[in-house]
């Protein structure tokens, strides 16, 4: 249930440990000179170090989403509080009471679902995973072109243009998956079609004690704003290719 979380999590206090300990080296071999150099190849460690977190990470999701028997899902419902049978008096310590409203989404530990659910969620978070990647080769390729002296290359503009591209449709693409998926397994999951319970119960439709499932996709603009950014960043490195090719031909 918690395996893929805790590796993941493992990975980034590694990476994070690993970028650190670059910079500590960095620094005391050069006191006294702290510039941009010591940075730049900070950065592309770190690139490096992360894209490496970001290939184990995705891999170990995909294929857990795809065989493990239990999978972790965020369901969607339609607005629940638990429900108390009629005669039940609560007596709340601090004064503070629920009077409307409740949760709409569960994270749950599902065991069962369909082939069509498991293989949108592995779809998600490998969209996920090779939009990070996209946006940490740019970041590697960029600092390593900073340190060779050669900012405005075609290649660098093209990986910046590829990451925002990615930003945008993968950050849209993982974000319906999930939300679908999740929609998907709410219906498995959620969806009564019968029940059995002795009259002492008292209750006409037992069902109102779980919550109902719900259809739901939101989508975070982030991605699109981020994406326009870095591609805008592009655009500026290919003015400076231009003009980089231009003073090259009046000298």
């Amino acid at each position: 249930m918690y395996a893929i979380p805790l590796l993941t999590a493992l990975l980034a206090g590694l990476a994070l440990a690993a970028l650190l300990a670059a910079l500590v080296v960095r620094l005391r071999r050069s006191p006294g000179q702290r510039d941009d150099t010591a940075t730049l190849k900070a950065v592309r460690i770190g690139a490096l170090v992360y894209g490496a977190v970001v290939v184990v990470a995705t891999a170990v999701a995909v294929i857990g989403q795809l065989t493990s028997d239990v999978v972790e899902v965020a369901l969607p419902t339609q607005t629940f509080w638990p429900w108390l049978p009629e005669g039940v008096e609560l007596h709340h310590a601090e004064g503070a009471s629920v009077v409307g409203g409740g949760f709409t989404e569960a994270l749950v530990s599902l065991e069962g679902l369909s082939t069509g659910t498991r293989l949108l969620l592995a779809l998600g978070a490998l969209a996920q995973g090779l939009t990070q990647l996209a946006i940490t080769v740019a970041v590697h390729q960029l600092a390593k072109r900073l340190l060779g002296g050669e900012p405005f290359q075609p290649v660098l503009s093209r990986m910046v243009m590829v990451a925002a591209a990615a930003l945008v449709v993968g950050g849209l693409l993982w974000q319906v998956c999930f939300d679908v998926a999740g929609s998907m397994a709410a219906q498995e999951a959620l969806t009564i079609d019968g029940w059995g319970y002795p009259d002492a119960l008292g209750l006409d439709d037992p069902t109102v004690l779980l919550p109902q499932p719900a259809l739901r996709v939101t989508i975070d603009f982030w991605p699109i704003f981020i994406g326009m950014a870095l591609a805008a960043v592009a655009a500026a490195f290919r003015r400076g290719e231009r003009l980089q090719q231009d003073t090259m031909g009046l000298v």
